[in-house]
C-alpha cells in the first residue's frame, strides 16, 4: 500500500511540475547589465521573486503558464513587462527604457 500511495504522490508531483515554466534572460539600461535588481513576476495569482545578477541575468521559477507580467524598481523607478510562461523554459531579454513619462520594459 504505501508503495501505491508515494507512486500516485510522485505522479501529482511530476504532473505539477510540468506545467511549470522557467524563464531567464538578461535586463540592461542603455547597453549596460541592471546589476542585483529584485525582480517580481505575476502569473495569474502567483508571485516568485528572484534577482539579477552581475552579468544583469535573471532566472524565475512559476508554476502557473501563462500571461505574466515581471516588474522591478531599480533606484525607485518602477518598470513593468508583460510576457508569457510556457511549460518549457523560456528566454525574455528586456531594456529598461522611458516611454512617455514612464519607465517601461521593452523586450529586444
Amino acid at each position: 500500500m504505501l508503495r501505491v500511495i508515494t507512486s500516485v504522490l510522485l505522479g501529482i508531483i511530476a504532473a505539477s511540475s510540468a506545467l511549470a515554466g522557467h524563464l531567464y534572460g538578461t535586463i540592461r539600461e542603455n547597453g549596460q547589465s541592471l546589476r542585483g535588481v529584485e525582480i517580481v513576476l505575476n502569473c495569474a495569482g502567483e508571485t516568485a521573486t528572484g534577482r539579477t545578477d552581475r552579468d544583469g541575468v535573471y532566472r524565475l521559477f512559476s508554476r502557473r503558464t501563462g500571461s505574466c507580467q515581471i516588474v522591478l524598481e531599480p533606484s525607485g523607478r518602477r518598470a513593468v513587462g508583460s510576457l508569457y510562461s510556457y511549460d518549457r523554459p523560456t528566454a525574455y531579454d528586456f531594456d529598461l527604457v522611458r516611454e512617455g513619462g514612464r519607465w517601461a520594459l521593452r523586450r529586444r
